[in-house]
């Protein structure tokens, strides 16, 4: 059961990054705040310690004073006095059984002795917590008295206040992180917005680019170096798609003129031929011309075709090891006959064993064949050569006369290109020919070359080795 893929849904970058800058404003702010909530209540904490922590040293001193425990049930103003500006601390001393001998505080039904905490080390502050007080700090310790009686000094402060501190505390972090939320978030769809304007340049700037003005290119001066890797791409693609425009439209136009000189030439000679009454052999005569223009179109179609298919990778490679040698030499026998018309001399040299499709092969060593005897001085020599090495396997075709001109050495390949401008429509040559050899070799991902120097024109095909695992697949 075939799966049916994802659609994926289009989103606003704009609205993405906004959003992103907002969460991410949320959480550093949250920590923030969470760090300065923490550190707060833990420095409210601390002064509250080091306030009973104070206290506790001195009722202890007083409690010294004091001398017995009936002395402190009947001065308790002195210990009450040490709190008045202390609210929310409550003192409470205890006797040896626990009994109450003095308290201070607001909170006359604190239940002190649930405030103590067995095993709290002495003049330690720990977190306590009553039903008259709520949570609090408490503090205690042991006081001999010089009556040798043993007093428990017990302080407690109220985390009422502290805990109100930090509500209010807390309302306005989350404020903070809310506003500061809010407030990154529109720079950030600002700072975004202002952002994307080259982003929104470069889309207008490729919205104009046309058929007609193909030539136009993004313009990325000045641009964010981020975009300019994304514009120089378009612009190299759009340099691709000129050349293959223009390609395309020099393409129609030699294929329209190609096409039109035959035509031309079978409507005219028909029509002359039928103004007036004709003998059988006149008739026989236009009928052999007609039939080479029609000979003239059908090698102009199938060449089209075929390089059609290899335009888009639908022709098949039958990849098999080839004995260049022979093939070289079937070919020279076979053009020997139209050599000897110029009196040239084709010969063979060298070995090789050459991976390629035979009929392709075949078929790109004899356009190179046919385009040098076409082109080489009469009384000359066309030479086939063979060169084997351990990464490629290469056929040369070299022929003497006149040499290509630098400025058509790049272009020869091109389809209906001729460095011959008056040979253009000739019945044998369609201009097709060394684009094909050309197409043959990417096919094999192979390489054409061609050198013209000192009266001399050479054609090298380069085969690559080793591709006999991929044969019979078809290409990419």
């Amino acid at each position: 059961m075939n799966r049916v893929p994802a659609v994926k849904s289009p989103y606003v970058l704009l609205v993405r990054l906004t959003v992103a800058f907002a969460v991410a404003a949320l959480l550093v702010f949250s920590l923030m705040g969470a760090y300065l909530y923490r550190s707060l209540a833990h420095e409210l904490e601390r002064r509250d310690d080091v306030e009973i922590s104070g206290k506790l040293a001195q009722f202890r001193q007083l409690l010294t004073d004091a001398g017995s425990f009936e002395a402190v049930r009947r001065d308790q103003s002195v210990f009450r006095e040490v709190l008045l500006s202390h609210p929310g601390v409550y003192l409470a001393i205890l006797g040896e059984r626990r009994e109450l001998l003095a308290h201070h505080g607001s909170k006359t039904v604190v239940e002190f002795q649930t405030l103590l905490r067995q095993g709290s080390l002495p003049g330690v502050p720990y977190s306590c917590k009553s039903g008259a007080i709520g949570d609090a700090r408490c503090v205690s310790a042991s006081q001999k008295l010089r009556s040798g009686e043993v007093a428990q000094v017990l302080l407690s402060r109220s985390a009422l206040d502290r805990q109100s501190l930090l509500q209010s505390y807390r309302i306005d972090i989350l404020l903070a992180v809310a506003i500061g939320s809010l407030l990154v978030g529109a720079l950030g769809y600002l700072i975004t917005r202002r952002g994307l304007v080259p982003v929104k340049s470069i889309g207008r700037q490729a919205s104009r680019i046309e058929a007609h003005n193909l030539s136009d290119r993004l313009d990325i001066d000045g641009g964010p170096v981020e975009l300019q890797e994304i514009a120089s791409s378009v612009n190299r693609m759009l340099d691709r798609l000129e050349r293959a425009f223009v390609r395309l439209s020099q393409f129609s136009s030699d294929l329209a003129h190609d096409m039109r000189t035959p035509l031309a030439t079978l409507l005219s000679a028909s029509q002359i031929t039928l103004s007036r009454t004709r003998t059988i052999d006149e008739y026989e005569a236009l009928i052999e011309s007609n039939i080479e223009e029609y000979e003239q179109l059908q090698r102009l179609i199938e060449n089209m075709l075929f390089l059609a298919r290899t335009d888009n990778a639908q022709q098949v490679l039958n990849v098999s090891e080839i004995n260049a040698e022979s093939e070289l030499g079937r070919l020279a026998s076979y053009f020997q006959g139209l050599a000897d018309e110029s009196n040239i001399r084709i010969t063979v040299q060298g070995s090789a064993l050459v991976e390629a499709d035979t009929g392709l092969f075949r078929r790109a060593v004899s356009n190179l064949v046919s385009n040098a005897l076409e082109h080489a001085t009469p009384d000359s020599t066309v030479e086939l050569r063979a060169l084997q090495t351990p990464q490629h396997a290469s056929v040369e075709v070299v022929n003497c006369g006149k040499v290509i001109a630098p400025e058509h050495l790049g272009k020869i390949f091109e389809r209906f290109y001729r460095a011959d401008a008056s040979r253009h429509g000739s019945a044998k040559n369609t201009g097709l020919g060394l684009a094909i050899v050309k197409s043959i070799m990417q096919l094999h991902r192979g390489t054409v070359d061609v050198e013209s120097a000192a009266g001399r024109t050479a054609f090298s095909l380069r085969f690559p080795r080793n591709t006999l695992k991929s044969s019979k697949t078809q290409p990419t």
